[in-house]
């Protein structure tokens, strides 16, 4: 698939997101901050299913397209879709990237739910994609935090590593990203 192909399924909202299991949520505590990358941008669109218990089977769709201006604000739109095993569907809609960090074959994206995005108001969606090199399926390592419309979203990024989340093929679909 084309870049251009790829940001236009972006932008007609043809793909979607999802969510993590609750042994990957980061709401216990604060997280160490991950600097944004200015320059830094990420677009693709992919899914992975779970094979946790408790989310085994669970189909996870997601797209992104963000960057970061030259001043490190994150920019851009995350959308999300999370399936049962037997497809219905649980929740879909739209979150804003807040932060992109580029390092090497890494990218972390940070998005947060805003009113209107879904029943899920600030929720924060924490991505964590590892190219695997050529020909090869890229990783995904996901997190999510908050949801508590009076209480602020975590707005910058954050690496999955220490809470040693599973980290499972995209397929279909990939990523490519820069900065």
């Amino acid at each position: 698939m084309t870049i251009r192909r790829l940001l236009v399924a972006i932008l007609a909202g043809v793909v979607t997101v999802v969510g993590a299991p609750v042994s990957a949520q980061a709401d216990d505590q604060d997280p160490p901050a991950v600097p944004a990358t200015p320059g830094a941008w990420i677009a693709g669109v992919g899914g992975f299913v779970y094979d946790e218990p408790g989310t085994l089977g669970h189909q996870i769709r997601f797209g992104v397209l963000g960057w970061v201006d030259r001043h490190g604000t994150g920019h851009g739109v995350f959308r999300f879709r999370h399936a049962l095993p037997d497809g219905r569907v649980v929740s879909e809609g739209l979150a804003e990237v807040t932060c992109v960090s580029v390092v090497g074959d890494t990218a972390l994206v940070t998005a947060v739910v805003p009113e209107g995005g879904s029943p899920m108001v600030n929720h924060v969606f924490v991505i964590k994609i590892i190219e695997d090199g050529p020909g090869r399926a890229d990783q995904i390592e996901t997190l999510q935090a908050g949801g508590d419309p009076t209480r602020p979203a975590k707005r910058y990024c954050i690496d999955t590593a220490p809470y040693n989340v599973p980290r499972y093929p995209v397929r279909p679909g990939g990523y490519a990203f820069g900065s």
